[in-house]
């Protein structure tokens, strides 16, 4: 995670986005951040847009009001019209976010929480960390955290932050790997040997476990550390109950293989229980792999942008790379389109920002 100077605060003003709001300004206060409030109006049929930027441009600057008030800097309020995650992801994109943070918490039992769809679709999309807070829970202070690996590069990235949290706000960290429970024939194919196929799995994760502890600084912090075994999602859930942790930090992302733990589907089914708030992290240098439909609708797309920025239809083209950009953030084709596009539209501030990052990418 970078320096937490810029946090994009999402709120639809329930329960789970009034304890996101808690969070954001302890962060705030903490690493000096800057927030961008973000409310999204998904319109609803036959129903006059005017009432609905109305009844919600009240609570947005009563909201703003209240984060100034505690010394926290809000550089900009805005209340935009459109679907709710990618509109998050296109402003996360816009302003560089470091963090998206997020209420989630749809109720589905008693004392039981979901994360939702549009958490899922940020969490599973944006390049930056997000932190989806559940409410129902105190104040995220981070002084319980639980980290899961399965030894991956983008859980050791999850680490390496929930060890900086740790550190930054004097908490307790439980580091957890699960060992998955695979078939004989799997663990026959991943160690190469036949027989005790299971055992030597299992002595092998525990072996991969140990060497990448190995050089982890964690000589300052009150550390435990724990090996399970079975469903990755339910061990999780499990232990966050247990160590009532206050927040689970783990990488999107995960290894893949014949019998590897993805961590992904596990992030995704840990947001279907969320036991407390859940932090997820992806590896700095980790694109992920697109899947060839997606490939071809960005290439389509990208036409459509360059016809359009020939015809001069610059409001136009520019939609085009955003969408582009939707799916995949590190596309440089498509900054430099957001580049040519602002210039032609005379905003030159947006222009000289995105031909930053294009320079970066």
């Amino acid at each position: 995670m970078r320096m937490l100077k810029s946090i994009l605060l999402t709120t639809d003003f329930r329960p789970a986005s009034q304890e996101a709001s808690k969070v954001a300004v302890e962060l705030a206060k903490t690493f000096g951040s800057r927030i961008t409030l973000l409310h999204v109006i998904e319109p609803t049929p036959n129903w006059p847009l005017a009432l609905h930027e109305e009844g919600k441009r009240g609570p947005l600057q009563e909201l703003n009001a209240e984060l100034v008030a505690q010394n926290v800097q809000v550089v900009e309020a805005s209340l935009v019209v459109g679907p709710p995650a990618n509109t998050i992801l296109n402003k996360a994109q816009e302003m560089d976010a470091d963090l998206i943070l997020i209420g989630a918490g749809n109720r589905t039992g008693h004392f039981r929480f979901s994360g939702g769809p549009t958490a899922q679709t940020v969490i599973e999309q944006a390049p930056q960390p997000v932190l989806a807070v559940r409410p129902d829970q105190p104040v995220i202070r981070f002084k319980k955290i639980l980290c899961p690996v399965d030894q991956s590069g983008p859980s050791a990235q999850g680490l390496r932050n929930a060890i900086r949290l740790a550190r930054e706000f004097g908490g307790e960290l439980v580091i957890l790997t699960v060992v998955p429970e695979v078939t004989w024939l799997a663990a026959a194919v991943e160690t190469g040997q036949f027989s005790g196929a299971q055992a030597e799995y299992e002595i092998k994760w525990r072996e991969e476990f140990t060497r990448f502890l190995a050089g982890i600084p964690t000589h300052d912090l009150k550390v435990e550390i724990e090996i399970r075994q079975g469903a990755p999602h339910e061990q999780i859930t499990t232990a966050a109950q247990e160590h009532h942790s206050d927040v689970i930090i783990m990488g999107a992302t995960g290894r893949t293989g014949l019998v590897r733990v993805l961590l992904g589907s596990t992030t995704r089914r840990v947001l279907e229980q969320l036991p407390c708030s859940l932090l997820t992290v992806k590896e700095e240098d980790v694109m992920g792999e697109l899947w060839q439909g997606e490939v071809e609708l960005i290439n389509q797309l990208m036409a459509e942008g360059r016809e359009l920025t020939s015809s001069a239809h610059h409001e136009s083209a520019l939609a085009k790379y955003r969408m582009v950009l939707a799916h995949n953030p590190f596309h440089v084709g498509a900054t430099e389109g957001l580049v040519a596009s602002y210039q032609n539209l005379g905003q030159d501030d947006l222009a000289r920002y995105y031909r930053r990052r294009a320079d970066k990418l």
